[in-house]
């Protein structure tokens, strides 16, 4: 069915596809306020409920000021950004809510198997909806309030199944070990030097495993995303080196099939 609308679709005049885009991705944009999730930022951050939709919908703007004013450009200065950086667990718990990540994270749910690795794991979101269906998960992240806050939500939840490692510290720890799936959403623009954590990834990726990542051709800083990082290699051709090959059913996931 969905093949056939696909096929339909390509077959329309260009203006009508071009409007049909635009209607879809305000569609998709749409936030649906996550209660429980809203309830959870106010009581961490003290924040009347007022005060916590105000920095949901100002947080991805306030973020990227805070970016722009701090300007970092080492390595160090970036992950300083990360550590201090009060407005990110907003931000991305707003992106979170709208339709379109909600639908796209469902879908990587069901692509996931065995051990789970969630690399820049954010809020810690999609680890607690792995976590409750029974996934043992790692959370690896860059400390800061972002990490204190996923922290805060995986002690209240109360789930055994989720390890938490902090990127900066425990690089060794979370490659100690193997992994049937590991996610990386989001993630790699923002990262200094990226081929070598994506090595990292297919080298500890067992066979047949699954690596769910997205922007691998990120090749700009936009005004809306001042902390993306240009990719200036093909990404996609290291994976292909590690015997990763991109699935025929999504773009975002890779399957390990070395020859």
């Amino acid at each position: 069915m969905i093949k056939n609308i696909k096929t339909w679709v390509k077959r329309l005049p260009k203006p009508i596809k071009t409007f049909l885009r635009k209607a879809y991705d305000k569609y998709n944009s749409r936030v649906i306020l996550d209660k429980n999730m809203v309830n959870n930022l106010r009581k961490y951050f003290d924040l009347t409920y007022e005060e916590t939709i105000c920095m949901l919908r100002v947080g991805t703007k306030l973020n990227n000021i805070f970016w722009n004013i701090l300007n970092p450009k080492t390595e160090k200065e970036i992950k300083k950004f990360y550590e201090v950086n009060p407005f990110y667990s907003f931000s991305l718990a707003y992106w979170h809510m709208s339709r379109g990540q909600r639908r796209f994270r469902y879908e990587i749910i069901k692509t996931c198997k065995g051990n789970v690795l969630d690399y820049g794991g954010g809020i810690g979101d999609l680890c607690i909806a792995l976590a409750r269906r029974g996934f043992n998960v790692t959370y690896a992240e860059v400390y800061g309030k972002t990490f204190e806050f996923a922290k805060w939500l995986f002690k209240k939840r109360k789930y055994s199944n989720i390890k938490i490692l902090d990127v900066g510290k425990n690089q060794e720890k979370i490659w100690e070990n193997m992994y049937d799936t590991i996610i990386c959403i989001d993630v790699i623009e923002h990262i200094p030097h990226p081929e070598i954590i994506l090595g990292k990834m297919a080298k500890h990726l067992k066979n047949n495993g699954g690596l769910v990542i997205t922007a691998l051709n990120s090749t700009e800083v936009t005004e809306n995303h001042p902390m993306h990082l240009k990719i200036d290699f093909d990404a996609e051709k290291l994976l292909n080196s590690y015997g990763l090959f991109k699935s025929t059913k999504h773009d975002w996931l890779w399957v390990k099939n070395p020859k």
